[in-house]
């Protein structure tokens, strides 16, 4: 997961962020070309709720489906768990992964002002809801 967080993201999760996800709270999805891992999603769960942590996906694969092919199996299991709201944040520059995400359902529903890092300072991020 790590190499592929380095390759997919401008400013990626560290190795120790990665690791800490695999606990009780958390979930995650991942899709594999053989051997290789193409993408993988990282979300957490409190009572009725779900936040879309990390969506990524290898760059040799971006653009063929399988970001939309993850948010399915994201939303399977959020069903699974009876999870009826689910929320996530995202880059405001990253115009494709809000077209997904709106295209799928979620709507907008407020901003972070200034809150990723970014190469010229920092960036709203885009806080986005659905209902199950």
């Amino acid at each position: 997961m790590a190499a592929l967080e380095q390759a997919a993201h401008a400013h990626p999760w560290s190795r120790a962020l990665l690791a800490d996800v695999f606990g009780e709270r958390y979930f995650t999805g991942a899709l594999w070309h053989g051997q290789q891992l193409q993408g993988y999603f990282i979300a957490d769960s409190v009572l009725d709720e779900s936040t879309l942590m990390n969506i990524c996906v290898s760059p040799a694969w971006q653009g063929r489906g399988l970001g939309r092919r993850l948010l399915e199996h994201y939303f399977t299991q959020c069903r699974a768990r009876a999870l009826g709201w689910l929320w996530l944040e995202v880059r405001a520059s990253n115009l494709a992964a809000i077209h997904l995400y709106a295209s799928s359902g979620y709507q907008e529903s407020g901003r972070r002002r200034n809150y990723y890092p970014s190469d010229v300072g920092h960036e709203d991020a885009v806080i986005m809801q659905k209902r199950l």
